[in-house]
């Protein structure tokens, strides 16, 4: 948008890459009178990863994840080192092919399920070739494609 004042980053040199670090919180209200008060460089692999060498990320593709706010191509990260629980959002191969779902346990019956109710439950019976690879931990998702896909022109309406 022309007319708006933000920052820039400086071109990419092959050897340097310049990173614009959070050095305060930021209030989405008002602003804070504590405002100034400088803290540690926001590193996201600090917040989302607890045990690095377990850890990988996936980008989702697809809608069967939708209802669970997971859109076609936001990125999950995955910790292979949690066992899944009930609920647990995770990686699985069945039949050779990759997929994130919903893990449900009814009882002794194992379910792969997508919070979609389009989507049937997939139940996982002892013949079934199929592999936990991670536990979903956080779901990095992306604003700014969609608005801009939205309304090519950079207009954003907002009901009041």
């Amino acid at each position: 948008m022309n007319g708006f004042r933000s920052y820039a980053a400086i071109a990419d040199n092959d050897d340097e890459q310049e990173l614009l670090k959070l050095t305060r919180k930021i209030e989405t209200g008002f602003p804070s009178p504590a405002g100034d008060h400088l803290e540690k460089a926001l590193s996201l692999e600090d917040l989302i990863v607890r045990r690095p060498t377990s850890t990988f990320y996936v980008r989702a593709e697809g809608e069967a994840m939708k209802a669970s706010g997971i859109h076609p191509g936001d990125i999950l990260v995955i910790d292979r080192s949690l066992t899944p629980r009930n609920g647990s959002i995770v990686i699985v191969t069945l039949c050779e092919e990759v997929i994130i779902r919903r893990l449900i346990k009814k009882g002794s019956r194992v379910f792969l399920a997508s919070d979609d109710l389009r989507y049937t439950p997939i139940p996982i019976r002892e013949e079934t070739d199929w592999m936990i690879w991670g536990v979903a931990t956080h779901l990095i998702h992306k604003f700014r494609d969609k608005v801009e896909k939205d309304n090519e022109e950079g207009e954003y309406e907002y009901q009041l």
